[in-house]
């Protein structure tokens, strides 16, 4: 694309010296006409090397990567053992792995926003149930005093915490739901503090599953760092164009990459995922022009464009980030850390139906096909 632009401007450059040329019937014409042709070539010459030298570097302050732990080696980044935790594995698997006693083996990790207690309530019911032994982290991002009291109420043991994540220290646009440029600074914050983490959005449930399907999972994830689940879009469709420019490379690569969706993603702290996965997705979410190319929207997609692969006008922010580095990372084989199909791992609940859970539980009524985490299918 720069080229192509490069030689228009060029060729209208030539045309026009041309016609000056050979109009031109005075000396003094024709010095001037030269005048101009050799600053316009000079020109030309400044704009090419400031296409091939102005490509677009993610380079972001280094107090950031302080603060969220790249500064220091982690103290596990020397061992390429992945702990799980004994639950989530047949028995006979959990004592192949090392206990690390720097970090927690297994954490599920979600997060809430204003408006979301409820939507969180019923994420630490169905944890509560589904995985009893296994620690949840649930993050703060701009509850009410009101919503953080009442979910303290339910969040309140050694196997559930609520933190308070502070996004002041960063760039003010983290803070935006629309993007979710957070993401990534919370799985980053997780796994320092957790070997293998499990990162949900709150209105995820998980459903009950098998010993082999757990250990197929753990089995995925050790052998790459990631383990998520592709939707039936391709990347380059929810990806703004401008996006790809940062990571050099093409939209027309990403054509037929399904992108992995963030509603649950499996994480291991290793160097592969920091160096290679985390480092690149957060410098790009703490880049404005990177993770919000100017033209960028979330609404107004159009997914009936031919061919399909082609850009929707909606851009999936945080999401099409992650997924260009996952594709640059491995080649484009998604196979390497992802899943096809409808997962077996969770399904999703809305806002309504875990409000509507948490109103007939504060009136004692008891209806149990509302409780959708209860059911095992």
């Amino acid at each position: 694309m720069r080229m192509k632009s490069f030689l228009i401007v060029f060729g209208c450059v030539v045309i026009t010296s041309y016609v000056f040329v050979m109009i031109g019937s005075t000396r003094e014409q024709n010095d001037s006409i030269k005048t101009i042709v050799t600053q316009t070539h000079r020109h030309i010459k400044e704009i090419q090397e400031n296409l091939v030298s102005n490509n677009k570097i993610l380079e972001i302050d280094s107090k950031y990567l302080s603060l969220l732990g790249f500064a220091t080696p982690s103290a596990s980044s020397s061992s390429s053992s992945t702990t799980l935790s004994s639950s989530l594995l047949p028995k006979q698997a959990s004592s192949q792995h090392q206990i690390n006693h720097n970090k927690s083996n297994f954490t599920v990790v979600s997060y809430v926003l204003s408006g979301q207690a409820a939507s969180a309530i019923s994420l630490i019911q169905n944890i509560g149930s589904k995985l009893p032994n296994e620690t949840l982290i649930l993050y703060d991002i701009g509850l009410s005093e009101d919503d953080s009291r009442a979910l303290s109420t339910y969040c309140n043991n050694t196997k559930c915490t609520v933190i308070t994540y502070d996004l002041s220290q960063f760039p003010t646009y983290v803070s935006d739901e629309r993007m979710r440029a957070f993401r990534p600074l919370l799985i980053k914050d997780a796994l320092n503090h957790s070997k293998t983490i499990l990162f949900i959005e709150n209105n995820v449930r998980i459903r009950s599953l098998t010993n082999e399907y757990r250990a197929e999972l753990f089995h995925h994830v050790n052998s790459n760092g990631v383990l998520g689940w592709t939707t039936r879009l391709a990347v380059s469709s929810r990806t703004h164009p401008k996006m790809f420019d940062y990571f050099q490379t093409e939209a027309e690569d990403f054509n037929f990459l399904p992108m992995v969706s963030m509603d649950a993603v499996l994480f291991v702290d290793s160097d592969l995922v920091n160096e290679k996965i985390l480092l690149p997705w957060i410098k790009c979410t703490l880049t404005l022009e990177c993770i919000h190319p100017i033209g960028a929207q979330s609404g107004g997609c159009r997914f009936n464009k031919k061919p399909l692969y082609r850009y929707s006008g909606c851009h999936a922010y945080d999401v099409s980030a992650f997924n260009i580095v996952l594709g640059l990372t491995w080649n484009f084989d998604e196979t390497k850390y992802s899943k096809r199909g409808e997962p077996k791992l969770y399904y999703l609940e809305t806002l309504e139906q875990a409000t509507k859970i948490l109103e007939n539980k504060r009136k004692n009524i008891s209806d149990t096909s509302e409780h959708l985490f209860t059911n095992d299918d």
